[in-house]
């Protein structure tokens, strides 16, 4: 019997930590905690004096917030609003720190000058830590024709310290439906015979969509310009329904074609809201429409994408 104690005694000892490993090892586990929040971090971006039309610069934020294990998406909000002026303000992550004239590693989305609140959004294909410890900077820009007169700038990530906060809380299962835009005929330079592409209205929180329009071209529209687009009232053909929703811009040099916005309005609003969207060819010439298609009610049936899956790890937005 002593013998039998002191045999099984270490097993015994043993067996709960084996059991918390065990535990531990859920092969269903997808790298998110659902019982945490995501995360944020936001950086300050200063006013750079340049010799452009906004020359005393611009001050504005920028915030990385966590979508899901591989995906985060970053806003950039002007602390003044939008600027009224009759361009879009280009943005780029670069390599190395403010001041080091390091290349640009990710395109952001421009943010419309003519309304919209000044802010825009942009899905980023990286985790959230590999960007909070990227080592690199933003650059927002005077336009698209005019990078060298940069409004706002500041380190990021390894060379910055940011201010973390709660982020999202992602609903369980979110939705996602794709609606068609039509290439549209104008009279413009960049795109006379129009450019097709798609909008999608990703499900992020309950009162929150993340909306994701992009362009169908083999690359950049090759444009010195950004191409603003948003969700007007009514129907094509309608009565010419008003602006309501301000999306972000497509950057023309950007060889993506796409952009993002975060919109203060829940999954089901956007999906039966009385609207279509129109993709102009610039902020000054909002009369050339590139791109046009129904949504919400209006149209006879959005691609239903099975879901954005962000927080939880599944398909991504």
């Amino acid at each position: 019997m002593d013998a039998f104690r002191t045999s099984t005694l270490p097993i015994l000892c043993l067996l709960p930590l084996a059991l918390g490993v065990l535990a531990g090892c859920d092969s269903s586990d997808s790298g998110m905690n659902a019982d945490q929040p995501l995360r944020q971090v936001s950086y300050d971006l200063s006013a750079q004096s340049n010799d452009g039309a906004l020359s005393d610069g611009l001050s504005a934020t920028a915030t990385f917030r966590e979508l899901g294990p591989n995906q985060t998406l970053v806003t950039l909000e002007l602390n003044g609003g939008a600027t009224g002026t009759t361009v879009s303000h280009p943005a780029h992550i670069h390599n190395g720190a403010a001041g080091s004239g390091g290349g640009i590693e990710i395109y952001l989305s421009p943010i419309d000058g003519t309304g919209g609140g000044g802010t825009s959004a942009r899905v980023v294909d990286r985790s959230f830590d590999n960007l909070a410890d990227f080592d690199g900077y933003i650059n927002i820009h005077e336009s698209a024709a005019n990078l060298g007169n940069v409004v706002a700038q500041g380190n990021i990530g390894a060379n910055a310290d940011g201010q973390p906060s709660e982020g999202f809380n992602v609903v369980d299962n979110p939705q996602s439906t794709t609606y068609s835009l039509s290439a549209n005929p104008n009279d413009g330079s960049v795109a006379p015979d129009g450019i097709p592409g798609q909008v999608t209205f990703n499900e992020v929180t309950n009162g929150m969509t993340i909306v994701t329009w992009k362009l169908n071209v083999d690359g950049a529209t090759g444009a010195d310009v950004s191409h603003p687009a948003h969700i007007h009232n009514g129907v094509i053909g309608g009565s010419g329904g008003g602006i309501e929703i301000y999306l972000s811009p497509v950057d023309g040099t950007d060889s993506a074609a796409r952009s993002s916005k975060l919109v203060n309005r829940s999954y089901d609003n956007l999906t039966s809201f009385d609207g279509y969207v129109n993709v102009h060819q610039s902020a000054a010439k909002l009369g050339n429409v590139v791109a046009q298609g129904n949504i919400g009610a209006n149209a006879s049936g959005g691609d239903d994408g099975g879901g954005g899956g962000g927080g939880g790890g599944g398909g991504g937005y």
